[in-house]
């Protein structure tokens, strides 16, 4: 809580293991608790796959990547799913598990009309 202005509140948009795993769920509901490594594995061959290359950490591209190769929409639910399933339990506990959803829902409000109604 915000103690200048109650009414202002954080949350974490956390992903265990690694931010790689919200953007494997762009791809396939993967539940899998592996190490970032075989995350990055799995990247690497869905790109290949979609003919645009391999994944590297820090891509200045990755969100046009997500958005036109992969599915925010399934991501999102994807994202959900795994987080109802895990109800009750610490962010800490939720492996593989994300939050970062809720971010992408948030910033959605500010993407083009065309994107939204995808959401």
């Amino acid at each position: 809580m915000n103690l200048e202005n109650p009414n202002l509140q954080y949350h974490a948009a956390w992903s265990n293991e690694c931010i790689e795993f919200w953007f494997i769920l762009h791809f396939a509901y993967y539940t899998s608790n592996n190490h970032r490594s075989e995350y990055i594995k799995f990247l690497n061959d869905k790109f290949k796959e979609l003919g645009i290359g391999k994944y590297q950490k820090n891509m200045k591209d990755i969100f046009n990547v997500l958005m036109e190769k992969g599915d925010l929409k399934l991501a999102i639910r994807y994202a959900k799913r795994i987080i109802e399933g895990n109800e009750g339990k610490t962010p800490a506990d939720i492996a593989p598990g994300t939050k970062v959803y809720e971010l992408a829902e948030e910033l959605a409000k500010y993407l083009p009309e065309k994107v939204q109604q995808n959401l």
